[in-house]
């Protein structure tokens, strides 16, 4: 009872992650919020803080389902993590711009952080979270296949932009890609749907 629990407090935090990230970029896409005398910049990073904090959450409960794949799914949950708090430095530095809490300059430096997560989040945890998905029948292997169309399409994304704009380009923002969103969130559903809990293979 408890490994299931913790799956579907993961696919519960995976498809909340979602909804905070959708509203994140809602909030900086309306400008109605500003006439109104809300911060759209500082709204929407606490709606990214809150999706990734939930993101972290939601990692651990996609080792807990997947815990057949063996010892090697470790080192997508710790790059999935590290990226995660990669990513967050460049939320709470964007923030501290926003409160006046630190200085501009320091913009490059949150940028230079979001870069670096994105690339362990998705160039490592995505694609072995995958791979785990396709050796293994505890989850359909669709999603194993859409994790690495996810992958697919930000190293696509990246190649394309750099060569139209140059090193000025931003990395692209994890929760603002869709198949990145549809990938968590099929990943939610598909953990809060499961009847069984996984028992772990005994380790060899």
């Amino acid at each position: 009872m408890g490994n299931i629990s913790l799956v579907r407090v993961g696919g519960v935090c995976a498809v909340l992650a979602v909804v905070s990230g959708t509203m994140g970029r809602i909030v900086f896409g309306n400008a109605w919020l500003a006439s109104r005398g809300v911060d759209t910049l500082i709204t929407g990073h606490w709606f990214d803080v809150l999706a990734l904090v939930l993101i972290m959450a939601a990692a651990l409960g996609f080792y807990q389902a997947l815990l057949q794949a063996g010892p090697l799914l470790w080192i997508a949950v710790v790059a999935f993590l590290t990226g995660v708090i990669f990513v967050l430095a460049h939320e709470f530095i964007r923030l501290g711009i926003s409160y006046e809490l630190v200085p501009n300059t320091l913009g490059q430096t949150g940028w230079l952080a979001a870069g670096v997560g994105s690339v362990l989040i998705v160039g490592v945890g995505v694609p072995l979270f995958s791979f785990a998905i396709l050796r293994r029948s505890v989850l359909p292997k669709w999603i194993g296949w859409l994790g690495l169309v996810n992958v697919a399409t930000h190293v696509a994304l990246a190649t394309i932009l750099s060569g139209v704009f140059g090193s000025s380009i931003r990395p692209p923002w994890l929760l603002a890609t869709g198949t990145f969103s549809g990938w968590l969130l099929a990943m939610g559903v598909v953990l809060l749907r499961l009847k069984e809990p996984v028992a772990p293979d005994s380790v060899a």
